[in-house]
């Protein structure tokens, strides 16, 4: 068979249309498209259509091996098994991530109870903690993840978490609220977050966005159930079987959790049965559309987690009680349970990328209006709807990552190292809030102004990013 056989002597410009691996008896069934010129030709890298040596016959095998190893190694997006570490992340969402997003009713029980002489900046150190140490434990569980899968990890990481419940129900000092709920609550709920997340991602693919947004939005559920919970259990039997009580249904949530969240198995084809590539984190640095997405995360959550924070002071400074207030989160969290399911739906369909965007202009715009709020109406309309954009901030950025990511062995370390960056935006978004409140008497202007600028901010870093990885307007 001749290299190259043209059907029709067109001239040079015309389009070209390759049929490779065809025989001489099949080139008379194809037909001639006008001008198209149409070629047979062989492709070194492919063996001939009939094979005519033994050495063609092993390239044929090898070559149809390389296909199956691809095959195997895609995520089944779907399935029982898959569904099920959903299920259990969702569980785990609830128990971890929900209760995280509740430290405002803590805050304000704190800051007129037990804490009654510290203000609301220092006391906020507390949950700065748990959001630290939730996001920098990324930098060891992504790694440890990589290496030995999920459950060497959510297992002592749930008890890790249980007991910091339960040291936190015994705490009466500074001290140890910030060595209890601050150091050991935000350890345990890395430990917990992180394995759960990353296995969510070997198991979906095209739906991901979605599976991520079913699992996290057990956190917005737990956003929701908590505050109400916690708030009832104070005011009727006091602030340490209240917390003693919340332990042991993070227990109930958590045994059944620790069973279904799993790695997906490997293969013998599978890039995840070798093992991980040496890190090299000035070469992960150097992914531009990385750093910029990270820098994007890093003042996105910088400015997102204030209104949990301070939403409830702020309602009751507008003449709301204090259970109507600690009721905001409950609201809050509830725009947030559909968003993060409708989210990753949309995501999936028109851009991660695109869709985490428009998440963070979306929360920006509704900060900046928050100067004008003052009715009770009108902070629970805010609430909902910050609830809404806010939802798919968390559960999008780990689909994101897993886009730009194409060796898959490495997202739990790319996920602990942009986590890590914005561990310190987490650590001092709340504090630094608190004190603008001081600052300015008790006054919101500045909390607000600073929350809504820096995640602005962030907003069009993650949409530098998208540009960087995929330049034309198109879905991403």
């Amino acid at each position: 068979m001749p290299e190259k056989a043209y059907l029709s002597p067109l001239s040079a410009s015309s389009e070209e249309t390759l049929y490779p691996h065809l025989s001489f008896q099949e080139l008379s069934d194809i037909d001639l498209f006008g001008s198209q010129r149409t070629i047979v030709t062989d492709f070194p890298d492919f063996p001939p259509f009939y094979p005519q040596s033994e050495e063609s016959l092993i390239r044929h095998d090898s070559i149809s091996e390389e296909k199956d190893a691809v095959a195997d190694d895609r995520p089944p997006d779907g399935g029982l098994r898959a569904w099920l570490v959903v299920i259990g992340g969702f569980l785990a969402y609830f128990a971890t991530f929900g209760l995280l997003n509740t430290f405002g009713t803590f805050q304000s029980y704190y800051q007129r109870n037990l804490l009654p002489d510290m203000s609301g900046s220092v006391i906020a150190w507390i949950g700065s903690l748990q959001i630290f140490f939730l996001f920098i434990g990324g930098m060891v569980i992504g790694p440890l993840y990589d290496s030995y899968g999920a459950r060497p990890l959510v297992i002592p990481g749930s008890l890790v978490y249980v007991l910091s419940i339960m040291f936190t129900s015994i705490s009466t000092k500074y001290y140890q609220l910030m060595l209890a709920q601050g150091v050991m609550f935000g350890i345990g709920n890395a430990m917990l977050f992180y394995p759960t997340i990353s296995s969510i991602t070997q198991w979906f693919d095209s739906c991901r966005g979605l599976a991520l947004g079913i699992a996290v939005s057990g956190s917005s559920l737990g956003g929701i159930c908590w505050p109400l919970l916690i708030q009832y259990l104070l005011d009727h039997i006091g602030f340490g079987w209240a917390t003693r009580i919340t332990g042991f249904i993070c227990v109930g949530l958590l045994t059944p959790a620790c069973w279904l969240i799993a790695s997906r198995p490997v293969t013998s084809h599978s890039q995840h049965s070798e093992p991980p590539p040496k890190l090299d984190f000035i070469g992960i640095l150097k992914d531009w559309k990385y750093t910029l997405f990270s820098a994007g995360m890093f003042f996105v959550l910088w400015g997102m987690f204030i209104p949990f924070f301070y939403l409830p002071t702020y309602g009751q400074a507008h003449g709301m009680s204090e259970s109507a207030a600690n009721n905001l989160l409950a609201y809050l969290n509830a725009g947030s349970l559909v968003a993060r399911v409708v989210t990753g739906f949309i995501a999936d369909r028109f851009g991660r990328f695109n869709a985490m965007f428009g998440c963070a202009l979306g929360c920006g715009i509704l900060l900046f209006g928050l100067y004008g709020i003052t009715s009770i109406a009108a902070i629970i309309a805010f609430a909902v709807l910050y609830g809404i954009f806010s939802g798919g901030l968390i559960s999008l950025q780990s689909a994101c990552i897993a886009q730009i990511t194409p060796d898959h062995r490495i997202i739990g370390v790319k996920i602990g190292i942009m986590m890590a960056i914005c561990s310190f935006g987490g650590l001092t978004g709340s504090p630094i809030g608190g004190a603008l409140i001081t600052a300015n008497h008790g006054g919101f202007t500045g909390m607000i102004a600073f929350s809504a600028v820096i995640l602005t901010a962030g907003g069009f870093l993650v949409l530098l990013a998208r540009f960087i990885a995929a330049p034309k307007l198109r879905v991403f």
